[in-house]
């Protein structure tokens, strides 16, 4: 019962934190928007931290993974322009996301994921290509990366089918979705829900990572 209060009283935290971050967003409420960026990727991490049963190499990843998206969080809220600083936290990130999903897995290739994933990414590339200018090299890196993880997830949870490798792996896809959502926004064309769709998905995705250290 303790273990399912504490889990429920930290996603309600974690909920109001980014609901007061979006707040602060559209409402041009600056100090909610700087405050409850990270504030909200910490409580993740802090979550994170209690639902571990032991500090393994897995967990000490994942959480390396949501400290470096901790940063790539605050160099992308900045005033002036930090994208590039920004992608490589997170790209870090999703490095230690991808050795943390490895760990004690038999790489398999499951055509049926890999195939998809493959197609879906190419189309997204060709139809942000022409927008990417100088950007093109460093978001392919990314994208290659992302759709890595989201990969090596979706062969961890096959191979252990578990509740916390299946974590993992809608983590992983959410992830894909609101780095997709994100380029598109600022490489193709900008819509007003743009930052809600990318910041919820970003905290539900971070959440799913995070719970699957159960």
């Amino acid at each position: 019962m303790e273990f399912t209060t504490t889990l429920m009283m930290s996603t309600l935290v974690i909920a109001v934190c980014a609901s007061l971050h979006l707040y602060g967003a559209y409402q041009d409420r600056k100090w909610l928007f700087y405050v409850f960026k990270p504030v909200t990727t910490l409580s993740i991490i802090t979550l994170c931290w209690y639902l571990a049963p032991e500090l393994n190499d897995y967990v000490w990843l994942i959480l390396l993974g949501l400290l470096l998206s901790t940063l790539g969080d605050i160099f992308l809220m900045l005033p002036k322009d930090r994208f590039i600083p920004g992608l490589l936290s997170f790209l870090a990130a999703h490095v230690a996301y991808i050795i943390a999903f490895s760990i004690q897995l038999e790489l398999t290739y499951t055509w049926a994921l890999i195939v998809p994933l493959i197609l879906i990414a190419m189309l997204y590339l060709t139809i942000l290509w022409p927008s990417l200018a100088e950007m093109k090299a460093p978001v392919f890196v990314y994208m290659s990366i992302i759709v890595i993880m989201a990969w090596i997830s979706g062969e961890r949870y096959f191979s252990l089918d578990s509740s916390a490798s299946g974590y993992a792996f809608i983590g992983a896809i959410v992830f894909l979705f609101s780095d997709a959502t994100l380029a598109f926004d600022r490489f193709k064309t900008q819509f007003h829900s743009a930052y809600a769709v990318i910041i919820v998905s970003y905290y539900l995705a971070q959440y799913f990572i995070a719970l699957s250290v159960i």
